[in-house]
């Protein structure tokens, strides 16, 4: 045993010795593409059919689609960081400046992304719901937690899901502030949850700042729809933010009404949509109409907030697209009417 012991270790000595150069190499090396810059990239994306992404019970298809425009995003370890630094059109951001505090972590912000493109797929289904006049009831409602203040003395997470507080069901959020605001500083809340789908609990402490009352914990609560178009939307676990909210509610609608108002058309757009059906600002415009020039688009829908941007971005690089802006889910369907 003792020979077969000390075989071995000669024999990884000798090894050592006549590769070192090489295995310093591979370790240097492996040092250069895993190093974190602490950067981020954005860079030009593309665009999704989101029409395709519809599937329901006797839906309708159009001959047109509508398309959502999306940006690119990496983290910037060193060799990308570089080549950033040589691409004109990758935009390196500090990963301090995408994250609400300074106690939050890049995870938390991808996490939060993630949520809110879950928020958008919601919102849309009800905004398409309710434009088609179509019976539907919220089979179930999941408040996540979607930023923890600094000041909060809590263990729980940003993503984790909300269970009750005090055994008390939670509804709506504006609810939780109404019954935080009966308690005095330094009293607790008893808070169920779930973390990676594990229930804890904790008792979470009161504090007060500029006379109101909190427990450092802001939700979002996201409803799942059901219908007699029983309507889902693909999506993928990397996808991420707000701005896919329009054109989500216009592939939906599209799809549960007979009328085809894609009138054949490839119609590309951004912008978020709350319940009520308000189209959001949203960032990158530029990025966005040039992923939908790329794609051939007939139409690009955007914000009115980000028209201005887009239309100076078009010009300059000599766009043909027409650029329509919308503030409203019913104006981008008047609109899409008279095409």
């Amino acid at each position: 045993m003792k020979t077969k012991l000390k075989n071995i270790t000669n024999y990884i000595k000798n090894y050592l010795k006549e590769n070192y150069l090489s295995l310093i190499f591979l370790i240097l090396f492996a040092c250069f593409c895993f190093y974190d810059t602490g950067y981020s990239i954005y860079k030009p994306g593309g665009t999704i059919n989101s029409s395709e992404r519809v599937s329901g019970d006797n839906i309708y298809k159009s001959e047109g689609t509508f398309n959502m425009a999306y940006v690119g995003y990496m983290k910037a370890k060193l060799p990308y960081y570089l080549l950033a630094k040589l691409i004109p059109s990758w935009e390196l951001v500090k990963n301090d400046n995408l994250t609400i505090s300074d106690n939050e972590t890049l995870n938390d912000m991808i996490i939060r992304d993630h949520l809110e493109y879950q928020n958008a797929i919601s919102n849309a289904t009800k905004v398409a719901y309710d434009y088609a006049k179509i019976d539907y009831q919220i089979t179930k409602t999941t408040s996540y937690v979607y930023y923890k203040n600094p000041s909060s003395k809590s263990n729980i997470k940003v993503g984790d899901k909300l269970i009750s507080y005090d055994n008390l069901k939670i509804t709506t959020l504006s609810e939780l502030k109404k019954y935080i605001n009966t308690k005095r500083a330094g009293d607790t809340i008893h808070i169920k949850y779930l973390e990676d789908e594990q229930e804890k609990e904790e008792n979470t402490e009161i504090y007060e700042e500029q006379n109101s009352k909190f427990i450092g914990l802001a939700f979002i609560n996201i409803n799942d729809y059901s219908s007699k178009y029983n309507i889902k939307i693909k999506s993928k676990e990397s996808e991420s933010g707000p701005s896919g909210g329009l054109i989500t509610a216009l592939a939906i609608y599209d799809s549960i009404t007979k009328e085809d108002i894609t009138k054949g058309k490839k119609i590309v757009g951004t912008g978020t949509i709350s319940q009520d059906g308000k189209v959001g600002e949203i960032g990158s415009i530029s990025y966005k109409i040039a992923s939908a020039a790329k794609a051939k688009a007939d139409i690009f829908l955007c914000p009115k907030e980000n028209y201005e941007e887009a239309k100076e971005y078009a010009k300059k690089h000599n766009l043909k697209i027409k650029i329509k802006a919308v503030s409203t889910f019913e104006e981008a369907i008047n609109y899409l009417k008279t095409i």
